[in-house]
């Protein structure tokens, strides 16, 4: 069995704070003759921790990007890491901060300053499961029967992952955190967030930037918004709660089990509740008393309140250290393709109902690179990836008609491409991989990697090799809302 420590880093640009990881993440090749090869992440671990630095802005508007490039070039160098030796990891704006006018440009201009393959990457679903691995949420649901709720709340976002027998299954985000009213030590606002806007007047809480709040008016609109937070999650939403949401779930929330807090008010839920409002806006926000508040209400509700691993780091601990996947061991790789970022995926079942009909698959197939052409800019090469899903077993017949169909739609839809990139749910990429190139003859190039989780993920990035075949694999969201 082989091994590879491969350098990992996390950045996380948050609404109050940011933060900045080194861990190490052994990759080992398994299999024997009795079984096919695998590739798989063993160990991580943290090597470099940073402290904890406010965000810096030039304003309520944008973000610092010449701040922000020096506190890494700084990080790098305390940490003693090199660039090229970094092959994994991300960068991720969280929060309010995700909403700033240059959000996306700087985190880009960030990724491509951060090693070879570090991501750049935004969006509230991703950094709640992000949040959920790195607080410990993902590891407990492996061994409780029942679902578990990770809660993850900063300054701008309580980003909320469901994660059952180990997978993420649902993510929701709420408008809840901290830094959403600003305050004066003597309870003048000097700040309130235009998205509570709405819930605050749909609860009758009547205040203004410049007004004056009361010790017991904002303990009162703290309680409530947990309330709103709470009662939602567990399936009996009330106080208007519905205004809290980033935007509505695709489906309804999964009954929760338990539930874990996380982020900078879940580490301020272990203080004491402060007394008065200087002692509230030690922080010039009302972080402090949401946090004790938060503590008070959960109480109230029929779910068991579970202790997290990590609480302030858990997200940037998550985009560094959970983030990185790498692909199965047989795979079909041009690695001078390498690396390749921001490609959509398009997933499309292979079975309908356990089985395989052609001609059904054929019209998914068809439909999803058409609505690829119309959705997406199909001007990058590669235009997405075709992700295979939902196939019990694959025969030689079946994988010929795949490559048939694939072949052919691809280079209907997308003609100029060079480069098409399939993944497989299951371990059939060499094979699959094989049968595209006798058909494309390198017109466009084959990539075909397996084993790699895309459920949750609208983009996926491939990275060198890491063992063997084997490459990493990131799977992420690029949304800035």
């Amino acid at each position: 069995m082989e091994d590879n420590w491969i350098t990992s880093i996390g950045l996380d640009i948050g609404t109050s704070t940011t933060k900045f990881i080194v861990s190490q993440l052994l990759v080992q090749q398994t299999g024997d003759r009795f079984s096919l090869p695998g590739c798989q992440i063993t160990d991580r671990r943290i090597v470099y921790t940073s402290r904890i630095y406010t965000t810096p802005l030039k304003n309520d508007y944008e973000i610092d990007m010449n701040a922000l490039a020096e506190l890494l070039a700084y990080e790098y160098e305390q940490s003693q890491t090199s660039l090229q030796h970094v092959k994994a990891g991300a960068v991720i704006i969280t929060g309010e901060t995700a909403r700033k006018e240059n959000a996306q440009t700087i985190i880009h201009y960030l990724a491509e300053r951060a090693g070879d393959f570090v991501v750049a990457t935004a969006g509230a679903s991703l950094e709640g499961i992000l949040a959920g691995k790195g607080s410990g949420a993902m590891m407990r649901s492996q061994h409780i029967s029942g679902v578990v709720a990770n809660v993850d709340i900063g300054g701008g976002t309580a980003n909320v992952a469901l994660f059952q027998q180990g997978k993420a299954v649902q993510a929701v985000t709420f408008h809840v955190g901290g830094r959403l009213i600003r305050l004066t030590g003597n309870g003048e606002a000097l700040y309130i967030s235009k998205q509570i806007q709405p819930w605050l007047q749909a609860n009758g809480f009547h205040i203004q930037t410049g007004g004056m709040v009361t010790y017991k008016q904002l303990e009162q609109l703290c309680c409530r918004m947990n309330e709103s937070l709470l009662s939602y999650l567990t399936g009996a939403s009330a106080h208007h709660a519905e205004l809290l949401l980033l935007e509505p779930p695709a489906a309804p929330l999964l009954p929760v089990d338990e539930i874990i807090f996380s982020g900078g008010v879940g580490q301020m839920m272990l203080k004491r509740q402060p007394q008065f409002m200087e002692e509230v806006t030690v922080h010039g926000d009302m972080g402090p008393l949401l946090a004790s508040a938060l503590r008070t209400v959960s109480q109230k509700y029929p779910v068991r309140i579970q202790d997290a691993a990590e609480t302030t780091r858990a997200t940037v601990i998550g985009a560094g250290m959970q983030n990185t996947e790498v692909s199965g061991a047989t795979v079909y790789i041009n690695e001078s393709l390498l690396p390749i970022k921001n490609v959509p995926i398009i997933n499309i079942p292979v079975e309908e109902d356990g089985q395989w009909r052609i001609n059904s698959f054929h019209m998914r197939l068809r439909d999803a690179l058409l609505q690829t052409k119309q959705l997406f800019d199909t001007e990058q090469d590669p235009p997405c990836a075709v992700a295979l899903s939902s196939i019990s077993y694959c025969t030689y017949a079946m994988l010929q008609s795949l490559a048939d169909l694939l072949h052919h739609e691809f280079m209907t839809h997308f003609p100029e491409a060079a480069c098409m990139i399939v993944i497989c749910e299951t371990d059939m990429a060499k094979a699959l991989g094989q049968a595209l190139a006798k058909r494309c003859k390198k017109h466009p190039e084959v990539i075909c990697i397996d084993q790699v989780d895309f459920t949750h993920g609208d983009y996926i990035d491939l990275g060198l090799p890491v063992a063997g075949e084997a490459i990493s694999v990131s799977v992420k969201t690029l949304a800035f809302l």
